[in-house]
């Protein structure tokens, strides 16, 4: 029996979920999330880097660095040198990296930067947006972080900062309202902010383009759980870059709060097959468990895989039928105590036992099929007192009915 353990944490705030994704036909930016691939993702060098992903490079000699699920050695995800993030919406696929800040400057920033599909229309409002993780190896945290839109790309042969301090330049970058630093490590949360084109931009570059006397940041402690050493700067990975008409502006309002904000970081603890070998079926059902953020009962995108593969058990074993043991940790049934008329708070273990089971109704499985119990934090997976102790025990579990 093989198993691997994947563990991944997300710190909620400022709505880091929030707000989808615009449609493939609004967005103005090709291949925004970096999936399509020129030559063989399997075979991506450090030299390479983010060159490979079609229509993406970056303005300087310094290239931003490329991620794949399916890459090798430097430039794997979800583990790679500065820490450990998956892609935005799934288990697999590839993000980007940048530096954006390095303590008194002894490494080049990275950018990022594309043609859009279409020239901007003039006097027209777009939002432009795109998400960010801070590496967990990252030992600072800066704000600044920005798109600069312009008729003609950035092209520098040196290894160098491109810094904007004309008022004309600074005027064609894009930076968040409340220009926060952003510290969110172990899940994307966006970055976004409105342009009034004067008409025919069709290049966008991500990075900072302000000097380091002019960024503020914030030093970080590495989280106890997380190998590796620090690094002297402030590395982001990026995801799902967008760029569309504004019609809502609610649609490119990435400070709205939601009602679940301030809940602090949360675990979310996994389990995954590497190997079905040797599994009986009724272990590969057991194995088939959720787990679910702090004071969440949705479904994190990484569960999806298993859901999707438990699904195709049960439809490749009709007479099977299976219970749902939901359960919640202590921490959460305190809280949720304590906010009594926090409605989203309240029963998160029965919440989320039914999510799964609709999820398993939609994929095609007869309701009949699926049982719900419900056992708050009365059956801990884990006594433990760490973090991912308590991720253990957020949970679904899945049993075959016999």
């Amino acid at each position: 029996m093989i198993i691997k353990q994947i563990l991944t944490i997300g710190l909620f705030s400022l709505g880091a979920f929030s707000i989808n994704a615009q449609d493939d036909d609004n967005n103005l930016v090709d291949n925004p999330s970096f999936e399509v691939i020129d030559g063989k993702i399997s075979k991506l060098k450090k030299l390479k880097k983010i060159a490979m992903a079609k229509g993406w490079d970056s303005p300087t000699a310094m290239k931003a660095d490329l991620y794949s699920t399916k890459a090798k050695e430097i430039a794997t995800a979800p583990d790679n040198a500065n820490g450990r993030e998956f892609p935005m919406d799934a288990q697999e696929g590839n993000y980007a990296g940048i530096v954006a800040y390095s303590y008194h400057n002894k490494e080049p920033r990275t950018y990022l930067q594309t043609e859009l599909i279409g020239p901007l229309q003039k006097d027209v409002e777009y939002c432009v947006k795109y998400h960010v993780s801070l590496s967990d190896l990252s030992k600072y945290g800066v704000n600044n972080l920005g798109m600069y839109i312009s008729k003609t790309p950035i092209e520098i042969e040196t290894k160098e900062d491109v810094i904007f301090e004309k008022k004309k330049e600074v005027a064609k970058v894009v930076i968040p309202s409340n220009n926060e630093i952003q510290v969110t490590r172990y899940g994307f949360v966006p970055i976004c902010g409105v342009f009034k084109a004067t008409g025919k931009e069709r290049f966008i570059i991500i990075g900072n383009f302000k000097n380091n006397k002019d960024t503020r940041y914030e030093k970080l402690k590495k989280k106890k759980d997380t190998p590796g050493t620090q690094i002297p700067k402030a590395y982001y990975y990026v995801d799902q870059v967008e760029v569309f008409i504004l019609e809502n502006p609610e649609d490119c309002d990435c400070n709205k709060k939601k009602e679940n904000a301030g809940i602090g970081e949360s675990v979310i603890y996994h389990k995954q097959f590497t190997s079905e070998d040797a599994f009986t079926l009724e272990q590969q059902i057991k194995f088939s468990t959720v787990y679910f953020d702090n004071m969440k009962s949705e479904i994190d995108p990484v569960m999806l895989a298993d859901l999707d593969n438990l699904a195709k058990l049960m439809k490749e074993n009709p007479d099977v039928k299976i219970e749902l043991n939901a359960h919640s940790d202590k921490e959460e049934d305190a809280k949720a105590s304590k906010q009594p008329d926090n409605e989203n708070w309240q029963k998160l273990d029965e919440k989320r036992g039914e999510i799964v089971k609709a999820y398993l109704v939609e994929k095609g499985i007869d309701e009949g099929r699926i049982s719900v119990k419900s056992h708050s934090s009365l059956r801990s997976a884990s006594e433990g007192g760490s973090e991912i102790d308590k991720a253990k025990n957020r949970r679904v579990e899945v049993n075959m009915v016999k």
